[in-house]
């Protein structure tokens, strides 16, 4: 593996930041590069976002660590486009935001640095060549070329932005490699490779790097399953990078004692509590399994040390076959719970703290759950998309079902008490009454990549499009 770690410049943004506290040692360490020049290390706790602070940014996948994708209004009004920027590649991810920018990831491996109000470009970085010839190469796979296809990750008190890109380097080789750049300038500040260690017989060209990137305990930690159609030998792995230490890696591998279990969560991420604790769900063993899939951590929500060792785990009873609770990822709620659901339809409220079962929903969806759902705070509901189409309220006062809103089946926010979903591959984004279900207004988008998510800003809404990045805002707000 090759890793470069550059020395930093001093970009420390007194921004309020959404990180959990702990340093993390290693059980997976690589050889290290020659030392760095020291950095301060964030530690910061993690906490939910104020109104405040959640309506003038948003560093990750769903905004907050709990991956509620819930931030304070107002939603726009009469929203209309307010601008494009064509990157010349698809954008996968949530684009995110930090103060004025918008940075998005594409796949040809560029990270974009764009102006909040206009989309002008303001940097790029290619971080290296991506895959082309995708299906080709590996036996399956749908996205062609394969770069960036994760949602980037900020750590607003360093001022340092991460993304993960596939890049094939001068000899055909594949690996994914993490680089930290600078929110301000571009400036390449971490380059190294963060492949998990694969077995005999695995290459790194049969894991796709789809879930977003978390940071938290001063680490950066990195999702990986297979291609779809699962060619290939691999595992589902969970990789810290240290964000001062290069080559200072962590990893949790999924199903040792068989293949599969991804970590992929429809493009959403790894949760991360207050002390810590990262949380994932995982897919099913490779090859399908007759009948209950019972692989080491396959079907399950997991939680993790800041280190990645396995603290408690929960294997969904039903799943068995391709019924992958890695369809969504799981979201932390109020009253030291979390939240999981797969394509068994069934939703499950588990206690933090030991993953112990607290109450189950049957019946969500109907078709299968694909996305991270989201919380409102304020109807105490859960929004889960649904493949088939809509979006399941669950009342989780009760854990009982809500009303299926509209036609929506992306990953939605939740905006002032507003939920925003798209629909995808054929694009509209729509708004609707967190309350009622009412739908308020519906704009074009254009076509958008499978699992699209909307991000918001100070007023305005991003997505992520087979070109680019759309913004789309209103001249007055609710």
């Amino acid at each position: 593996m090759r890793r470069r770690r550059m020395p930093a410049a001093a970009l420390l943004v007194g921004a309020a930041v959404l990180l959990a506290g702990c340093s993390a040692g290693g059980a997976h360490v690589a050889a290290s590069s020659p030392p760095a020049a020291p950095r301060q290390a964030s530690v910061a706790p993690s906490r939910p976002p104020t109104d405040a602070a959640a309506a003038a940014e948003w560093p990750g996948y769903h905004a907050d660590q709990g991956r509620t994708g819930a931030v304070g209004g107002p939603s726009p009004e009469a929203a209309r486009k307010l601008w494009t920027a064509d990157l010349g590649a698809a954008v996968y991810g949530q684009p995110v935001v930090m103060g004025g920018t918008v940075f998005a990831g594409t796949e040809k491996n560029r990270v974009v640095a764009l102006d909040r109000a206009t989309g002008k470009q303001l940097w790029s970085y290619t971080i290296g060549a991506p895959l082309t010839g995708v299906a080709e190469r590996t036996g399956c796979g749908n996205i062609d070329p394969l770069g960036i296809t994760s949602t980037l990750a900020i750590d607003p008190r360093r001022g340092e932005i991460f993304a993960v890109g596939e890049v094939v380097d001068a000899r055909g080789t594949v690996h994914h490699r993490l680089v930290g750049l600078a929110v301000a300038t571009g400036q390449v500040l971490l380059s190294e490779d963060v492949d998990p260690p694969l077995g005999k017989g695995e290459e790194s060209v049969h894991l796709l790097q789809r879930a977003g990137l978390a940071v938290g305990n001063g680490r950066v930690y990195v999702g990986y399953g297979g291609n779809i159609g699962d060619c290939g030998r691999y595992h589902g792995w969970l990789v810290g990078a240290s964000e001062t230490a290069a080559g200072d890696l962590v990893s949790f591998k999924v199903a040792p004692d068989g293949e599969g279990g991804a970590i992929w969560l429809s493009g959403g991420a790894p949760a991360i509590g207050v002390d810590g604790s990262v949380y994932v769900t995982t897919g099913n063993a490779n090859p399908f399994p007759p009948g209950m899939d019972r692989l080491q951590y396959t079907e399950s929500v997991v939680k993790l040390s800041p280190s990645l060792e396995v603290l408690a785990s929960f294997k969904d009873p039903e799943a068995g076959g391709d019924e992958d609770l890695a369809t969504g990822n799981p979201v932390l709620l109020p009253g030291g719970l979390l939240f999981a659901v797969g394509k068994t339809d069934v939703g499950y409220a588990l206690h933090a703290s030991d993953l112990s079962r607290a109450a189950e929903v049957r019946g969500v969806c109907g078709s299968d759950p694909d996305g991270g759902p989201a919380y409102d705070p304020a109807t105490k509901r859960l929004f889960v998309p649904c493949r088939g189409g809509g979006l399941q309220a669950i009342d989780t006062a009760t854990w009982r079902l809500g009303p299926r809103f509209g036609a929506a089946n992306g990953a939605p926010i939740v905006v002032g008490g507003t939920v925003w979903a798209t629909s995808y591959p054929d694009g509209g984004l729509t708004e609707f009454d967190a309350a009622t279900g009412k739908r308020l207004q519906r704009l074009d988008t254009g076509p958008v990549p499978n699992f699209a998510s909307p991000s918001f800003a100070a007023g305005t809404l991003f997505l992520g499009t087979r070109t680019g990045v759309a913004a789309f805002g209103g001249a007055t707000s609710r």
